[in-house]
């Protein structure tokens, strides 16, 4: 028998440079820059793809601590946003009985029906006390985010001044004798909506106390402010609810429903005044200073099993990969003590994971959900936060959905030898990379778009019917299907670059093919029992990433590990070897040690002998064993109950 000599370690390994130097070869120094470039590369890489899946894990804990599943907060920014907050009319005057008549414009007229126009006056001459002998000075401004044709919400608010037309937007303090905001709202005795009205008197309400958000952050609210219901034909009644908005978005279907609400609230700020507010209202008699703002809130249906369901498939996952990370810490650790080491690119195997792939793309589908929720808080911390986690989670899903698809398509028989390929880590990295990046540019127009649901009653602002908060049931478009369209070009882009470099650098770099051979395959016992995939691929399967001792092929240890297989020897024998020893008889002869193989899901469970808590039959079957470099088939062969240790693997044919 001819005794091959197989550098089984070497080839896939890092040495120092000074290791190298003692080999007497002046030259090897440099060569040996890209192995040691390649083993931080394929390292950080690794830990890297490792935190992504304790990232949805992460999330839930965010999400729990946040309580974003049952949530509302107070939108109390006062460095106002002036393009939400624009004149509208300033001619009205109010008196004892109402708007003074031809005193208001059409156009601010128009706003509401007629008649409630009317009882919107009457019910603002109430609650300000306004007389006749001094009528108030009514100016009326738009607040809302308004697009193109009725899109974006609004709000119309009243400012009474006692002796001149207060400014929307003024410069510093503005003295008032009252603030009010009319939006609409509906509620099950009015069918067809209704107009709510919120007001503060200068004379009569000046009274705040603390409000407690769901997060713990405290605000001063106004307790005396009053709102009021009216009719579309004028009819009003006192409103005990207060809720102006309820909206519902169905990311995962009804089951996990979002609602999503708001109540118009009166803030206190007289305290949280500086310079960075641009201009303020204050009360003459009351000294208060006030803004109109909103309690906003949201609930997520059957949200406990969204947390158990992502609780579960995280862990999962982490069990998943926790082979892979112990195999990456050790070369790691190998690595910084300048030992040989073995490395491997988690994410060029990823395709031959398939049940990781449909773990961790279950685990992150729940974005989908919470980033319908985070843009209800666009604007706060808690509220961004959620957001930035939920792109990068979606982004994860939408690669590991497209590699499982992948892994489908390579099922599928080819006719050839010869296979697309594509570069599995500049796909995952710049995938989730690019969706983060298009999903953050969409967040402001998103966040809007929850206000531009089907609507019962609106406000007519300059003509157009603009939504004010009495929307449908019917629901409104998810962050998926309003970012639809540029995610899944982002995606289909990525995945040709991935392709394009993949190609470009086998044909120009390695002087190889334009698609690869991986006939070669066929003469490799290990790869052939593997199995090689079909049409495309981003496994290293050319030829010139194998050994090639004679006429024969042998696959390294580090592909083996992207192929989702770990080397391991049983403890008795293996005490016996050193990896130096294996290292000095693979130099001359082949190791005589028996190894191995196995599922790489199952090399941690197996070195921490989980297995023995089950019978020896039921344990994890063996893929085969090594023998002088020979792999064998292993038929009916489980883990069993015996002590292994890992290796890091030898070349095999």
């Amino acid at each position: 028998m001819v005794r091959l000599r197989l550098p089984s370690l070497l080839y896939q390994s890092h040495l120092t440079g000074s290791q190298r130097t003692e080999k007497g070869d002046g030259g090897a120094k440099k060569k040996d820059k890209p192995n040691v470039y390649r083993s931080v590369f394929r390292i950080g890489s690794n830990l890297i793809a490792a935190s992504l899946v304790v990232l949805s894990l992460v999330t839930v804990i965010v999400l729990l601590s946040a309580g974003m599943f049952n949530r509302h907060i107070i939108l109390d920014d006062i460095g106002m946003d002036t393009s939400e907050y624009n004149d509208y009319g300033q001619s009205c005057r109010l008196d004892a009985t109402g708007f003074v008549p031809n005193t208001c414009s059409a156009m601010e007229m128009a706003t509401t029906t007629a008649p409630a126009w009317t009882a919107l006056g009457q019910r603002l001459a109430s609650q300000w006390q306004a007389t006749s002998a001094a009528p108030y000075y009514v100016t009326t401004c738009i607040k809302g985010s308004m697009g193109a044709g009725n899109a974006g919400w609004s709000a119309l608010v009243f400012l009474a001044g006692y002796d001149a037309f207060p400014k929307c937007q003024p410069s510093g303090a503005q003295e008032i004798a009252g603030l009010a905001q009319t939006e609409t709202a509906a509620r099950a005795s009015f069918p067809n909506g209704v107009y709510l009205l919120c007001v503060f008197a200068d004379k009569t309400m000046g009274e705040s106390t603390v409000h407690v958000n769901s997060d713990g952050t405290t605000d001063l609210v106004f307790t005396n402010f009053t709102r009021s219901l009216v009719t579309v034909d004028g009819a009003i009644s006192a409103d005990n609810d207060g809720i102006n908005t309820v909206e519902y978005s169905y990311p995962l279907g009804p089951r996990y429903m979002i609602t999503g609400y708001a109540y118009t609230v009166m803030l206190d700020i007289t305290t949280r005044l500086d310079p960075s507010v641009p201009f303020w209202n204050v009360g003459r008699y009351s000294k208060k200073a006030i803004m109109v703002s909103w309690d906003t809130g949201s609930t997520v249906a059957n949200s406990s099993e969204l947390v158990v369901f992502q609780l579960v498939l995280s862990l999962w996952a982490m069990a998943l990969t926790s082979s892979d990370f112990y195999v990456t810490v050790m070369g790691l650790k190998g690595f910084l003590q300048h030992k040989p080491v073995m490395t491997f690119d988690l994410l060029a195997g990823l395709e031959r994971r398939r049940l990781l792939l449909v773990v961790v793309a279950l685990a992150a589908t729940p974005a989908l959900l919470y980033a319908d929720v985070a843009r209800i808080y666009k604007g706060t911390a808690n509220g961004d936060l959620i957001w930035s986690l939920s792109t990068i989670l979606v982004g994860m899903f939408f690669n590991f959905s497209t590699l499982l698809v992948i892994t489908l398509i390579q099922k599928i028989p080819s006719p050839g030898d010869y296979l697309i390929t594509f570069s599995p880590t500049l796909f995952a990295y710049g995938s989730i990379a690019c969706i983060v990046v298009v999903w953050n540019a969409g967040y402001a127009a998103v966040a809007a778009d929850f206000n531009n649901a089907a609507f019962l009653l609106g406000l007519n602002v300059s003509g157009v019917v603009r939504p004010s908060g009495a929307y449908t049931t019917s629901g409104i478009r998810t962050t998926m299907q309003f970012l639809a369209a540029p995610t899944f070009t982002t995606l289909g882009i990525c995945l040709v670059v991935s392709i394009v470099f993949s190609t470009l650098r086998r044909k120009c770099i390695a002087r190889g093919s334009w698609l690869l051979n991986v006939q070669w395959t066929n003469t490799n016992g290990f790869l052939e029992r593997a199995g090689r995939p079909h049409w495309i691929t981003g496994l290293p399967l050319e030829s010139s990433n194998a050994i090639k001792i004679g006429n024969k092929l042998f696959c390294k240890p580090s592909t083996q590990a992207i192929l989702g297989f770990a080397i391991v020897a049983a403890k008795d024998t293996a005490e016996k070897y050193t990896e130096s020893d294996i290292v000095q008889q693979n130099r001359h002869a082949s190791t005589h040690e028996s190894l191995f193989v196995i599922s790489m899901y199952h090399l941690a469970p197996t070195l921490c002998r989980l297995y023995v808590w089950l019978p020896a039959k039921v344990t994890p079957s063996l893929f085969g064993m090594i023998e002088k470099n020979a792999f064998i088939v292993s038929h009916d062969q489980q883990i069993g109950h015996t002590p292994y240790i890992h290796r890091r693997g030898t070349c095999v044919n």
